[in-house]
C-alpha cells in the first residue's frame, strides 16, 4: 500500500502544478480584459463627448432665428464665402444664447456647423400655390462635425428643420 500512496502523491503534485497554472492563466486574462474594457469605455466616453458638442453646436445655431436669416439672406460674411461652414467660436460670438456670459471648454479640436441646405419646399396648406407671396413649408439639413485629435473621436451629426417661410427662400 505505501507503494500506491507514494504515486499518488506524486501525481497530485502534478494535477495541483496543473491547476495553479490554469488559474495564473485566468487572472492574466481577467486582467487584460479589465485594461480592455477600460479602454472601450473611454473610448465611448471621448465619442459621446464630440457628438454632444456637435448637437450643442446645432442648438446653438438654432436657438437664434438670426443665423438661419443670415444663411437666407447670406448677410453674414461666412454664408458668402468660399468656406461653408463656421467654426464653434465664431458661431458663439455672433450667436451666444442668451444669458450665456462665456464660451464653454470644448473637447474637440474642430467643430464646424456647414450652412444649411435647403432640401425642398411645397405651398403651405390653405394657401395657393400661385400666389407670389403665399408662404412656403421649407425643408432643410444642417450638419455639425466635430473632431478630436487626442482620442480620435469624430462625429457628422443632421438636423431637418421644417420652417414655414415667405415664398422664394429656399432656392
Amino acid at each position: 500500500m505505501s507503494r500506491t500512496l507514494r504515486a499518488q502523491s506524486g501525481m497530485v503534485l502534478i494535477v495541483t502544478l496543473a491547476m495553479l497554472v490554469v488559474i495564473t492563466l485566468f487572472v492574466i486574462s481577467m486582467v487584460r480584459l479589465g485594461n480592455t474594457n477600460a479602454v472601450i469605455v473611454g473610448n465611448m466616453q471621448a465619442q459621446k463627448g464630440v457628438e454632444a458638442e456637435a448637437q450643442q453646436a446645432i442648438e446653438i445655431a438654432l436657438n437664434k432665428f438670426q443665423f438661419f436669416d443670415d444663411t437666407i439672406q447670406e448677410l453674414n460674411s461666412w454664408a458668402t464665402s468660399s468656406t461653408a461652414y463656421v467654426t464653434y467660436s465664431t458661431l458663439w460670438t455672433n450667436y451666444m444664447p442668451t444669458g450665456a456670459t462665456s464660451q464653454p471648454a470644448t473637447q474637440s479640436d474642430a467643430i464646424k456647423v456647414y450652412r444649411p441646405q435647403c432640401l425642398f419646399f411645397e405651398p403651405s396648406s390653405g394657401y395657393s400655390a400661385l400666389s407670389g407671396i403665399a408662404p412656403q413649408d421649407t425643408y432643410w439639413d444642417m450638419s455639425v462635425t466635430a473632431s478630436d485629435s487626442k482620442t480620435g473621436a469624430s462625429t457628422e451629426i443632421h438636423q431637418g428643420i421644417q420652417m414655414r417661410l415667405p415664398a422664394g427662400n429656399c432656392k
